[in-house]
């Protein structure tokens, strides 16, 4: 009696992580090509010709309606930290960072999720295995025919589990990464906006 309740839970619990995967497929997916599209559309692409372009400002002013043209989030970033009264180069840069944490928490919306489905979804995937592993073994106590081929047949169905579970974290990690590179890559278009701004002493 214990042996079948152990099989039939084993059997539906496999059948539940193996749902959880696939929602956890398409979330991905769905964080991924959002993130794309906010990237392509709201960062800046290319940077040199715009620093090229504020090389040659001669005012605040010319270089704050150079960035307002941009209108991309790091130009944004150093805009704010370019307005108002600002006494020195100091008080820019701090200014600056201190709009840029917010908006870099913007620009990783969705890393945390899709690193932790990188790192766990394989356990998950390992936890299906497992569970159809032990039903495996349930029902060929439970069958007094079949022997060897009952549990073969079981654990090649049980490691689709695993497959599934690695099948969802590769794309997760490799997705992960070129958020991180397009994140750090914009960190580093902040810093130089910043380096050109305060290498034509506008302060």
């Amino acid at each position: 009696m214990i042996t079948a309740q152990i099989s039939l839970f084993a059997f539906f619990a496999a059948r539940i992580i193996l749902v959880i995967l696939l929602i956890l497929s398409f979330l991905v997916l769905a964080c991924f090509v959002e993130r794309f599209i906010f990237f392509k559309t709201r960062l800046l692409g290319r940077i040199e010709p715009l620093l090229a372009k504020m090389e040659n400002a001669g005012s605040k002013q010319e270089v704050i309606t150079i960035l307002e043209t941009i209108n991309k989030a790091e130009t944004n970033a150093v805009l704010k930290g370019l307005k108002g009264n600002i006494p020195n180069e100091a008080a820019f840069r701090k200014k600056v960072d201190a709009w840029l944490y917010p908006e870099k928490e913007k620009w990783e919306r969705f890393s945390v999720f899709l690193g932790s489905v990188g790192n766990n979804a394989p356990f998950i995937g390992l936890l299906g295995t497992v569970l159809g592993i032990l039903k495996s073994f349930a029902d060929l106590s439970l069958l007094s025919t079949g022997g060897p081929q009952v549990v073969m047949a079981g654990i090649s169905e049980a490691l689709v589990a695993t497959a599934v579970g690695l099948a969802v974290a590769i794309p997760a990690v490799i997705f992960y990464n070129i958020c991180k590179v397009y994140v750090k890559r914009s960190v580093n278009h902040v810093n130089a906006l910043m380096e050109v701004i305060s290498s034509i002493n506008l302060f």
